[in-house]
């Protein structure tokens, strides 16, 4: 009976025994820390589940006293390790077959011309606004922006309600933080400002269709833009095309063919 009493007592570490164990998970976080300084490629996620899994083997182990509970249950505890074996190893079957996913120079597996057919605008000068550049402009402001700007740019549209600040107002000519003219406005479809999100996915060719209509909405402005502004917004006014400076964009059938490529 005592014996049976005894058994289900519950382990109490000694000072001694969980001291080793603090300093060992101590020495396991600098390991962590100093592995973390360098790049093993396919490596990383090895290195960093085995340090992770010692380190919890020996809190489940001692400060969990599972090394000294009922065997049951650590057959039980045991059995998670082996799904987590499993899914290692098709992790890595992954991880070490689909070859270096770390490219940091992109011109490497891009192919010539990708980029510049991405780049090149359809129109000849598409920061000069011309009636085929607003039909466009038109049918990308019904599709991205009435949601919040409303489908006459008042700033009244069915989502400017939850919006702190309120969208921009098109049809007036006041309160425009990057001015009105057409560089001003393709720069903040690129950046985007307070609560506008960057539109900067978006063709360098539609964000400038956007900008030129946009423009309509309001009081029509003599100012046109300057080569100065231009300039800032990557447009070399002597060229043509409407990409901006530095923006590289492959199209989308070749992105998908290189991902067919590397699997």
């Amino acid at each position: 009976m005592s014996e049976h009493h005894s058994n289900e007592q519950h382990h109490i570490l000694s000072n001694s025994m969980a001291a080793k164990i603090f300093g060992a998970l101590l020495v396991l976080t600098v390991v962590t820390v100093w592995v973390a300084q360098f790049d093993l490629g396919s490596l990383n996620f090895a290195v960093a589940m085995l340090v992770a899994s010692v380190k919890a083997t020996l809190v489940c182990l001692f400060f969990m006293g599972l090394k000294y509970d009922h065997k049951e249950n650590t057959v039980i505890f045991s059995t998670s390790f082996i799904f987590m074996i499993i899914f290692m190893i098709l992790t890595f079957g992954d991880l070490l077959t689909r070859g270096d996913v770390y490219v940091k120079d992109m011109s490497k597996i891009i192919p010539d011309g990708a980029v510049a057919a991405q780049t090149k605008s359809k129109y000849e000068k598409a920061w000069v606004s011309n009636p085929e550049l607003l039909a466009h402009g038109k049918e990308l402001f019904a599709a991205q922006c009435v949601t919040c700007h409303g489908a006459g740019g008042a700033g009244n549209g069915v989502a400017a309600a939850g919006l702190n600040p309120k969208p921009r107002n098109f049809t007036v000519a006041d309160g425009w933080k990057n001015g009105r003219k057409a560089s001003a406005i393709y720069g903040t479809l690129t950046k985007g400002l307070n609560s506008m999100p960057a539109f900067a996915s978006l063709p360098p060719d539609d964000r400038w269709a956007l900008s030129h209509y946009v423009r309509t909405l309001g009081p029509h402005e003599s100012e046109k833009d300057s080569a100065e502004d231009l300039k800032k917004a990557g447009i070399d006014a002597s060229g043509a095309g409407g990409g901006s400076a530095g923006e590289k964009q492959i199209p989308i059938d070749v992105a998908i063919d290189l991902m067919s490529e590397k699997s």
